[in-house]
């Protein structure tokens, strides 16, 4: 697609992904520590027994997991209409040529971070992912590899979604209220361990949350569903409300845990209702470059997701030792000197996220080019 022809409020929706994933990994160790009392690398009395601390934290949880539902939906509302408006004599040639484009950026920016991750770590000893075994390379990267995945699949679920008119719809509606019934007993009840990390079958009940949000998106791009931004609206704010008003009860009752469970991974609903709702306000109202002075800006950043994503994992040591001795050291019991430990995390946060997704976005100017040489008829 051209840049040009981009629709600025997608794009826009895109870095607010990046940072919130950014973020949570910031204080994701720390919450985890107070809720279940996992290993961290420092947990204050006060920040224990704040009020704001585990209300900002609470909120910051539910930003993990919607930008994980915002990276994999806005995929599906672009990749599966523009697929099924391909069907008919040649699609699985131009399928296969634009699907391979896309599976040569992925792996070509895994392999670009990767070569990039090892020089830092061996040449200027920086500390980075765990590299005694495949696993940075492999579980570590979960999101990239289920994003290869969907966007392998994404011709037959065009394909499937335009045979099967009336009944796709409905099939989606059931699997998802199943499968959010079975992710509200993993968030409540099953969760993994007191280091939360998903594994067996509930990791593949993660994919699965992901892979039908990214179907429902790609039905909701092309049934034009965004064209109701009122019922959006509403959604999103029963979401922000919803997110807010539990928030606050559990900060109210001092209970990490039950914070912890309402905002669990890819499991929480108000997560996914909420990324959902902004994609289709994003795209029910088309900006240009010419109407946002930050434009160019806005289009460099929001390219660098995939990278951002990609980098960030790899050098998840790297950030936890710059940033945790800024957090332990401004864990001043009290809500002003809280406020401020937030604020002043969320700027280096900021920073670094750009950084990164600056990289990504320099990064994947190339490998796209190269992939449409190579797969170019």
């Amino acid at each position: 697609m051209n840049p040009k022809a981009r629709n600025l409020n997608i794009e826009l929706l895109r870095c607010i992904a990046i940072f919130s994933i950014a973020i949570f990994h910031t204080f994701v160790p720390y919450f985890n520590a107070l809720a279940y009392g996992a290993f961290s690398a420092g947990i204050s009395v006060g920040m224990k027994n704040s009020f704001i601390a585990l209300f900002v934290m609470g909120l910051i949880n539910f930003l993990g997991s919607l930008g994980n539902f915002i990276f994999y939906m806005i995929s599906g509302f672009f990749l599966i209409p523009h697929a099924i408006k391909e069907l008919g004599a040649g699609f699985w040639i131009r399928q296969i040529r634009s699907v391979g484009r896309r599976c040569i950026v992925i792996v070509g920016s895994v392999i670009v971070f990767a070569i990039l991750t090892l020089f830092l770590h061996f040449v200027c000893r920086m500390p980075s992912a765990r590299l005694n075994s495949i696993r940075w390379l492999g579980s570590d990267l979960e999101f990239i590899w289920l994003y290869l995945i969907f966007c392998v699949l994404s011709p037959f679920v065009a394909l499937l979604q335009s045979k099967w008119k009336r009944g796709w719809a409905a099939f989606l509606a059931c699997v998802l209220v199943l499968t959010f019934l079975c992710n509200a007993f993993i968030a409540f009840f099953s969760q993994g361990g007191v280091n939360h990390a998903l594994d067996g079958w509930r990791k593949l009940m993660s994919a699965a949350t992901y892979f039908w949000g990214f179907c429902l998106a790609g039905l909701a791009g092309e049934k034009g569903w965004s064209k109701n931004r009122k019922r959006s609206r509403e959604i999103f704010l029963i979401c922000l409300f919803s997110a807010l008003i539990s928030t606050f009860i559990c900060a109210l009752a001092q209970s990490w845990k039950m914070a912890g469970d309402l905002s669990f991974k890819s499991t929480s609903l108000i997560s996914f209702g909420a990324a959902l709702s902004l994609l289709l306000l994003s795209a029910s109202k088309e900006k240009k470059n010419s109407e946002f002075k930050a434009a160019k800006a806005i289009t460099f950043f929001a390219n660098g997701i995939l990278g951002f994503y990609i980098f960030q994992s790899m050098l998840t040591s790297f950030w936890h030792l710059l940033i945790f001795p800024v957090i332990n050291s401004l864990s001043i019991p009290g809500f002003f000197p809280f406020v401020a430990l937030f604020i002043f995390s969320s700027l280096l946060t900021l920073i670094y996220t750009l950084i990164l997704s600056s990289i990504g976005s320099w990064v994947r100017r190339p490998l796209l080019a190269a992939g449409s040489r190579l797969l170019k008829s």
